[in-house]
């Protein structure tokens, strides 16, 4: 991020008027610059972040305190680590599910199901990282086993639907209803040195849906852990009702994907 710093000097007030325009100029332009480089950074994909609010320069009781685990998180680390699972070209790991599901027309039988093996790898070595990190964190030794454990299930657990299992079903969703929809349409072959272009629009089709099925998945899914599972976790479930709304958010979490694969096996049916 960067910082706009607007530097004044003390001056002889003069009869003129344009110094304070000129000033409030300078200042608008200085804001308006400061909230389109906070909004550059902040673009980001698959950022899931445990560590933001646990990991800062605050004394460790406050840490502690205001502990909470933040999915998709933008924010660079507090002490401007490089973290290789989420700011180096290894995050696109997470996506070899999403890719496997766009080229499933293309791949063996066992082609996807390793995509999803690539995937789940990456998810389980950031999840090790992310406990890894909360555990040598925390600085009170009867608390060590504790924070780690609540990181590593608030990860593992956001990873696994929000990069994984929600995105490659919406992406099948996408491929089979695209193919579909060619076939209904009898869209005739369009041969290219002997290869039918007509095949490859599925494939297109299920890649450029992975931009746009990303942030509302990961935006949905940061709404749902903060209401179940991460709530749960740091203890702030307050009486039966909200256990219940924490209860039915988590479990309408982990029915959705397997809805979507029936769905788009139903939709390959029709064709």
């Amino acid at each position: 991020q960067a910082a706009c710093m607007i530097t004044s000097r003390t001056r002889t007030p003069t009869p003129s008027h344009h110094p304070p325009t000129m000033f409030a100029v300078r200042a608008s332009s200085s804001i308006v610059a400061g909230a389109a480089l906070r909004q550059r950074a902040s673009l980001s994909a698959k950022k899931f972040n445990p560590l933001a609010s646990y990991v800062s320069a605050r004394p460790v009781a406050k840490q502690r305190a205001s502990f909470s685990v933040k999915a998709n998180n933008a924010e660079p680390s507090a002490d401007g680590e490089v973290d290789i699972w989420r700011d180096t070209p290894v995050r696109y790991m997470g996506y070899a599910n999403e890719v496997g599901e766009a080229f499933a027309a293309f791949l063996p039988g066992w082609g996807v199901p390793a995509s999803y093996g690539v995937a789940a790898v990456y998810v389980m070595l950031d999840t090790v990282d992310k406990g890894s990190k909360a555990y040598k964190g925390e600085e009170d030794e009867s608390q060590k086993v504790k924070r780690g454990a609540i990181v590593t299930l608030d990860t593992l657990t956001w990873q696994l639907l929000a990069s994984v299992f929600w995105p490659g079903s919406f992406i099948r969703c996408v491929v089979n209803a695209t193919t579909v929809a060619l076939a209904l349409a009898h869209v005739p072959e369009l041969d290219v040195n002997g290869v039918d272009i007509v095949k490859f629009i599925p494939t297109v089709a299920g890649l450029v849906s992975i931009r746009f099925v990303v942030k509302p998945i990961d935006s949905t899914i940061d709404y749902a852990m903060s209401t179940s599972v991460t709530k749960a976790l740091n203890g702030k479930i307050e009486g039966p009702a909200d256990a219940g709304i924490a209860l039915a958010t988590i479990g309408a979490c982990l029915a959705l994907p397997p809805a979507l694969f029936t769905l788009a096996a139903a939709i390959k049916e029709i064709a």
